[in-house]
């Protein structure tokens, strides 16, 4: 007997998921609308009504989502971030918003040391030169040695600074919440913001999105970094103003950029696209088997917990859980 209906919206859930027999097991209809591309909020309101609980990607929760969200009670978000989602709207109609932390960091490192091994070797350029039967060869730069520079030294940033050890690098780094015992560690300095993009060979961003770090990589900061020193984000695409980089590869304030997201995905007519001093990929740094694995049962644990009266694994608005 059907209690309650389930919507799926995250592209990592596959419709014959495994995980998705628990939920029908409690009574469950499952509604998959997965695609590539995260819904806006008209789509969500055609989507949400009669929709108990939902199994999210980055889709757009504003507060006239929650309006006609007649039987809404969870929005389990595969991933960490929850910058698209109106919490304070969420809150209000009692509707609990939870989050996968922890189950995609290191993925999530390894892309982002990934994008700095291609751009300091130019590696995709290579393999399409090569595959084109063009001999061609640029001389790279060193990787090991250097300084990398980390904005938010959270999971994912941690996850860098292991990785750096292994290149011998130094590592620099700026977070409000510093954790000095694992600094100490693995040898970590702490920097005030500016300093850190001043210093780095390779500047990665590991911070939240929101208001407060929008555009924090502007015009500005980018003429602080080194000529030399190449930019990586593989954490929220409003963290940069795309505007302002796309100026500074052009004229070459910095020497090139490793980007997993943009600040409008897909970023079709972006002109970042076109600068040849670039990496790009669509925003799949958290997508690695194991990290989809994990992230799609917490976020099913999460729906099965609210349902059933339980707390979730996770809750970004704790508040809700008092009502």
């Amino acid at each position: 007997m059907t209690q309650y209906k389930v919507l799926v919206t995250s592209a990592v859930v596959n419709e014959d998921n495994p995980e998705l027999d628990r939920l029908r097991a409690i009574g469950c209809a499952i509604s998959n609308h997965s695609r590539a591309q995260h819904h806006s909020a008209a789509e969500m309101r055609e989507l949400i009504q009669g929709v108990d609980g939902v199994i999210a990607a980055s889709d757009i929760y504003d507060a006239s989502v929650f309006e006609v969200a007649d039987r809404l009670k969870v929005i389990a978000r595969v991933g960490v971030g929850y910058d698209a989602i109106d919490l304070k709207a969420a809150t209000s109609h009692g509707v609990v918003v939870s989050t996968t932390p922890g189950a995609n960091h290191e993925a999530v490192a390894d892309l982002a040391f990934g994008l700095i091994l291609s751009l300091a070797r130019y590696i995709p350029l290579h393999d399409r030169l090569t595959r084109e039967g063009k001999w061609t060869r640029y001389t790279g730069i060193d990787v090991y040695g250097k300084t990398l520079g980390i904005l938010g030294l959270g999971k994912i940033g941690k996850g860098m600074a292991r990785r750096a050890r292994g290149f011998s690098m130094r590592v620099v780094a700026h977070d409000p919440y510093w954790d000095d015992e694992f600094a100490k560690a693995y040898q970590v300095e702490r920097m005030s913001l500016d300093d850190v993009i001043r210093t780095a060979d390779y500047l990665t961003l590991h911070l939240p999105g929101g208001a407060e770090t929008k555009h924090v990589i502007n015009a500005e900061r980018l003429r602080m970094m080194k000529p030399t020193a190449f930019l990586i984000n593989a954490a929220r695409g409003s963290l940069v103003d795309e505007q302002a980089l796309d100026q500074a590869l052009r004229e070459k304030w910095i020497a090139g950029a490793g980007l997993d997201v943009f600040e409008h995905e897909p970023p079709t007519g972006s002109r970042v696209l076109a600068r040849e001093n670039t990496v790009f990929t669509p925003h799949v740094a958290g997508f690695s088997e194991q990290a989809n694995a994990l992230s799609i049962r917490m976020a099913v644990d999460n729906i099965l917990n609210v349902l059933t009266g339980q707390p979730p694994l996770d809750c970004v608005n704790p508040e809700v859980l008092k009502r």
